[in-house]
């Protein structure tokens, strides 16, 4: 049997990381480096939910949201790798170099995350 999928919850969640975003880079702006704004939302966001997720709960409808789009946007960084391996042709010597940086700044960021996950959630 099929689940109802809770599309409220989903776009709730997505309008607040959009609001959070934008609101970031408009506050860069203000400062001549919008270039900062999605690094600066991204701390915000994640020190909102740490301070909510601190004197209350976060709802079980938005960490459902946020384990859906988790789970969806793993196919967002496809063209980014395939651009990557592109770039190994003509890296020559510097491609072990790479090749680590891939590996641990895609491991390293999973690993807090599932950390975090197991002991949040």
């Amino acid at each position: 049997m099929k689940t109802k999928f809770d599309w409220s919850a989903l776009l709730l969640t997505i309008l607040l990381i959009i609001v959070v975003r934008e609101f970031s880079v408009w506050l860069m702006s203000l400062f001549g480096h919008p270039e900062l704004g999605n690094l600066i939302g991204l701390g915000l966001l994640l020190i909102g939910l740490i301070l909510v997720r601190r004197f209350g709960a976060i709802p079980l409808r938005m960490i459902d949201a946020n384990a859906y789009l988790m789970r969806e946007s793993a196919l967002a960084f496809l063209p980014i790798a395939g651009g990557s391996i592109l770039m190994l042709v003509v890296m020559g010597e510097e491609i072990p170099l790479f090749l680590f940086v891939m590996v641990f700044s895609t491991l390293v960021p999973l690993w807090i995350y599932a950390k975090l996950a197991k002991r949040w959630l």
